[in-house]
């Protein structure tokens, strides 16, 4: 999505302005989706009988050349939560990355043919503001909310990673990667064994080819070492 202004000129619009339209526009699919809306920290959480979905949209004010708009998902799972507490609690100094999935704006297709990752948009007017409201609107209804629903059990979890066996790999999060490794263990029809060597494998491509660093893989080794 490319702004329709460029940076010489005055930033038209205030941020109360921007979220109060964003907020418009995601409010209703994800409302209907069960989320409830936190103004305090403007995100949509749900919570299902298997786990808990939690959508955080990110606003960053660069005043006053443009905001800059972006969004944070975190899927939670308390089993799995769990298991990987086994093992990070040392390792790592975010909450966050004890959850089951964590994907970011970069994570989900721009409309854009000319970036096909966009770790943020940028807004410096009304007709940006529309542009990526219309975007996020359509992404959240049709390609985050069903993302949620095929991660809401263990068993459907299991399912989505065997059909898509790249999936996780292609987030670069080691976090994402651990948790495809100890689906497979809890859901017991994947051998852990063999995913491990297949994720090992993937994630040696991915470093030489300069996507992941060698602290994924040392992550994913001690969640096989915590799983045998």
């Amino acid at each position: 999505m490319e702004s329709t202004s460029k940076q010489s000129h005055s930033l038209e619009l205030w941020l109360q302005e921007v979220q109060s339209y964003i907020y418009k526009v995601t409010s209703e699919p994800m409302r209907r989706a069960n989320f409830q809306f936190l103004r305090s920290n403007f995100s949509y959480k749900r919570k299902n009988k298997y786990s808990q979905d939690e959508l955080s949209i990110i606003f960053l004010s660069q005043f006053p050349v443009n905001y800059r708009i972006g969004f944070q998902l975190e899927i939670w799972h308390p089993q799995i939560k769990q298991v990987k507490e086994t093992f990070m609690g040392d390792i790592l100094n975010k909450q966050s990355y004890l959850c089951s999935i964590i994907l970011f704006m970069k994570d989900f297709p721009s409309n854009d043919p000319a970036q096909t990752i966009v770790k943020d948009y940028p807004v410096y007017n009304s007709r940006d503001l529309f542009m990526v409201g219309d975007w996020l609107a359509q992404t959240l209804q049709y390609e985050l909310v069903p993302l949620c629903n095929q991660f809401s059990t263990i068993p459907h979890m299991d399912s989505f990673f065997e059909a898509k066996p790249d999936w996780s790999l292609n987030t670069h999060s080691g976090g994402n990667l651990c948790t495809d490794l100890i689906v497979a263990k809890l859901n017991k029809k994947r051998d852990i064994h063999l995913r491990y060597q297949q994720l090992t494998d993937g994630i040696q491509l991915k470093i030489e080819n300069r996507q992941m660093s060698p602290e994924s893989r040392q992550l994913l080794s001690l969640c096989y070492d915590a799983l045998k």
